[in-house]
């Protein structure tokens, strides 16, 4: 009976990682800034840590950019902030952080086949509008990874506001957004 379990845990063990994406390479794609450096290599740390995929990250110099790379599904994963988010959907800004998350969350879905997951947790003033950031997933890339959303969700509402600005100043002081990152993901035991 001892063996059964046993053999039964093996068996289980490799389906569960099996779902974890193993194998497979990730495109993260964000604007080369220092909040974009450091959320990029959070999500890629996390991803190769924690699953047997490789996640590269990918920097680029404006929007425009970023979504056309997105649009040529170079790009599996992109961060964004809902306030550029709604200039993208050609939407007024919105006030309400909570508010326009729940638009852009709506309005990707249906309109580019774009899944947002969890805030980060911070609220950025972009260009003076309150703004949460997140992870946004092409909609096939959550089909072929499943266990994806649970991987990245562990960044939800992990990040607040403090926290997110001192690792832009640490970025900026000209520390490598790699080691921010995987700092701050061992700090909250996260790989």
């Amino acid at each position: 009976m001892k063996k059964a379990l046993l053999v039964l845990s093996v068996v289980l063990f490799f389906f569960e990682r099996a779902d974890a994406c193993v194998g497979k390479t990730l495109n993260i794609g964000a604007l080369n800034s220092p909040e974009g450096q450091v959320l990029a290599e959070m999500l890629s740390t996390l991803i190769n840590e924690r699953t047997g995929t490789t996640a590269n990250v990918k920097l680029y110099k404006n929007t425009q950019e970023l979504y056309e790379a997105v649009r040529a599904k170079q790009l599996d994963i992109l961060i964004e902030n809902t306030s550029m988010a709604m200039h993208v959907l050609n939407k007024p800004f919105e006030g309400d952080a909570r508010k326009a998350y729940e638009v852009v969350k709506a309005d990707y879905e249906k309109e580019k086949g774009l899944v947002w997951l969890k805030p980060f947790g911070f609220v950025s003033g972009n260009g003076g509008h309150p703004s949460y950031t997140a992870a946004v997933l092409r909609d096939d890339v959550l089909n072929n990874f499943p266990a994806l959303p649970r991987v990245i969700g562990k960044l939800g509402g992990a990040i607040n506001d403090e926290v997110n600005s001192r690792m832009i100043k640490s970025v900026e002081a000209g520390e490598k957004p790699h080691k921010v990152a995987r700092d701050f993901l061992k700090s909250r035991k996260l790989i």
